[in-house]
């Protein structure tokens, strides 16, 4: 989506707003602040898109210092943008309470807003899961005490990254993303503070949306639910990921006892 698209949408709204405010002081403020609002709403979903588009790119041979920075900044950006539109959206709140004809536009804002919001925290949350994913296939596909093989048996996300690091990437690509794990880290404990920003900010718009009637009542449930959902997702990542290791671990041990066990019959029948 190029810039001037941007401008064109804007143009757009500013027209619609500057018509239908004409001849009224309050009026025109709130419909001007409104268009403000759509604008970032607008360049919030695109944010979205791109977040998700550098995504995919990560823990494969795509996956650059480049593409790593792109994703970190746009991720920081889009969240000052939440942020702005938070401080936005309950400035209209108190505008709308003089001017009750505009109810109706201000809950169709307030509605796109937390929709886009919702957007980017799954966005976030993807991100997070992503990073990790490609942080434990890092350490699998150089940890010489788990062999291929094994990992090929076991059909986890991780195993699945570390099969996919060991065939693109050569043995120093594979070190110099060993020496990326504590970067990646550092940027899993950001993501995670920032999912859990907005999750703050979901509940500081709880009060504006029960203020604007049944229009809003599943996207509040929404916003609700991935809220919380949000608060334990790094930890049970971390948990899953440390159960199937372990548990990978048990069934090659079995495996092997197994493969002695027959062994011994074998031999105990051909003597």
């Amino acid at each position: 989506m190029s810039f001037a698209d941007l401008e064109a949408g804007r143009g757009s709204i500013q027209a619609r707003a500057g018509l239908s405010g004409a001849g009224s002081g309050p009026d025109a403020a709130f419909l001007q602040l409104q268009s403000s609002l759509s604008m970032q709403v607008f360049k919030i979903n695109a944010n979205v898109q791109g977040i998700n588009k550098l995504i995919d790119q990560l823990g494969t041979s795509r996956d650059t210092g480049a593409v790593r920075k792109g994703l970190h900044d746009l991720t920081d950006a889009t969240r000052d943008m939440a942020k702005r539109g938070t401080d936005d959206l309950k400035r209209l709140t108190t505008m709308q309470q003089s001017l009750p004809h505009l109810k109706t536009a201000l809950a169709k804002t307030s509605h796109d807003f937390q929709v886009s919001l919702v957007a980017f925290q799954k966005a976030q949350q993807l991100s997070g899961q992503r990073q990790r994913t490609v942080v434990e296939g890092v350490k699998l596909a150089v940890d010489d005490d788990v062999p291929l093989e094994e990992q090929r048996s076991l059909a986890s996300p991780e195993q699945r990254q570390a099969q996919l690091l060991q065939q693109q990437l050569s043995p120093q690509e594979l070190q110099h993303q060993e020496s990326l794990i504590a970067e990646r880290e550092a940027e899993i404990r950001e993501i995670e503070s920032g999912i859990l920003e907005i999750q703050g900010i979901f509940r500081d718009l709880g009060s504006l949306v029960q203020d604007q009637g049944e229009m809003l009542d599943n996207i509040s449930h929404n916003v609700e639910r991935v809220a919380v959902d949000s608060e334990g997702a790094a930890q049970e990542l971390t948990q899953a990921s440390n159960y199937q290791r372990k548990a990978g671990r048990r069934a090659a041990c079995l495996m092997i006892i197994l493969v002695v066990v027959v062994a011994i019959v074998l031999l105990a029948i051909l003597n």
